[in-house]
């Protein structure tokens, strides 16, 4: 069977709000070998400061523009870019199971955080990254992927190698016993 490819701006299909419901209230916490469990605090403090520092290199370009109005979405996305490492991403769907590949260009995992949640995957770094050490140059990863349908992170597999974080996990099948919604691991 051809897999579904989905890029990630993909359109995400929504369940209905009792099923939703069911799922947010059950939310188990998994051990993948790879990984260790991180909390929904930590997690926020990262992506709250990574959110900042793009807000920050914007205005930055906003006052390098003598602060005139109306090119506020250019700079921002240009501070996402002065900011950012560009990744790709890209779902893959099959009948059972979503793979998620994204080119992260990195050489090592263990500077990359994922969030998984009911519906979306966050990929983030663990803090600056130095790319250009002779230049100063400091880039940080950020990136979410929208998921088309739940997914149960208890029978999830993770690797990274090359340049490529892939995640394949079976789509949540809901029962009584057994839901998951929302798991963070450190590579």
């Amino acid at each position: 069977m051809q897999p579904r490819v989905m890029r990630d701006d993909a359109p995400v299909k929504r369940r209905p709000k009792m099923q939703q419901k069911a799922a947010r209230d059950a939310v188990s916490a998994i051990g993948l070998s790879s990984g260790s469990y991180l909390s929904e605090e930590d997690f926020s403090a990262r992506e709250m400061e990574i959110q900042e520092a793009i807000a920050s290199r914007a205005f930055n370009l906003f006052e390098e523009r003598g602060r005139a109005d109306g090119d506020d979405l250019k700079d921002w996305f240009g501070a996402e870019s002065d900011v950012l490492l560009p990744i790709s991403a890209y779902t893959y769907e099959f009948e059972d199971n979503l793979t998620m590949r994204a080119q992260v260009p990195l050489l090592a995992a263990d500077v990359i955080e994922v969030r998984v949640e009911e519906q979306r995957i966050v990929i983030c770094d663990r803090g600056p990254l130095f790319v250009d050490a002779d230049n100063n140059v400091i880039k940080r990863v950020f990136h979410a992927v929208a998921l088309p349908e739940p997914v149960d992170w208890e029978n999830a597999s993770i690797s990274f190698g090359d340049g490529v974080l892939e995640i394949v996990v079976p789509k949540l099948t809901l029962t009584a016993q057994h839901l998951s919604v929302s798991n963070e691991f450190v590579l």
